[in-house]
């Protein structure tokens, strides 16, 4: 099975932090969103990854836009950092693949080191995230939709 994971990690790097174990260890390629043009053959990958920083409760402008040129058929999965992780911030995302007849198969979320606005002012937020908790999290959950898709 070949994985790729399509990304864009602003800020303070905290979603690259992910995608780089995620890919470490389950042998995903990445490359970044604003690199994937009309030119990006889909069919070379089994499985696409959306990840991203979450500004303003959604996924940054670049992934979506990549999301929304995604063949019918393929399998899908979400990863994404944020200041406050309460709620599926991959939910709008997610229906622009299923919209194109993509299979949505998870997402998973974790904090990020955040110095947003005031918060820069106060040293920012989740400073030791997203932590070895997490990236061990991610990792997991990318194995276990890897296995899902498998069979």
């Amino acid at each position: 099975m070949k994985t790729v994971i399509i990304y864009e990690s602003k800020h303070h790097g905290n979603t690259k932090k992910v995608c780089d174990r995620v890919a470490a260890e389950c042998r995903a390629e990445l490359i970044e969103a604003g690199r994937v043009d009309s030119n990006f053959n889909w069919e070379d990958y089994d499985l696409v990854g959306f990840a991203s920083g979450i500004a303003y409760s959604k996924f940054y402008d670049s992934v979506s836009r990549v999301a929304e040129q995604i063949p019918a058929g393929k399998g899908t999965f979400f990863i994404y950092t944020c200041a406050k992780n309460d709620k599926d911030f991959a939910a709008k995302i997610k229906k622009v693949v299923e919209k194109r007849g993509a299979k949505c198969l998870g997402s998973y979320g974790c904090r990020g080191f955040n110095t947003y606005g005031p918060l820069k002012l106060i040293g920012g937020m989740n400073k030791s995230n997203p932590n070895e908790d997490e990236l061990k999290a991610a990792v997991e959950f990318v194995k276990k939709v890897e296995e899902t898709y498998e069979k």
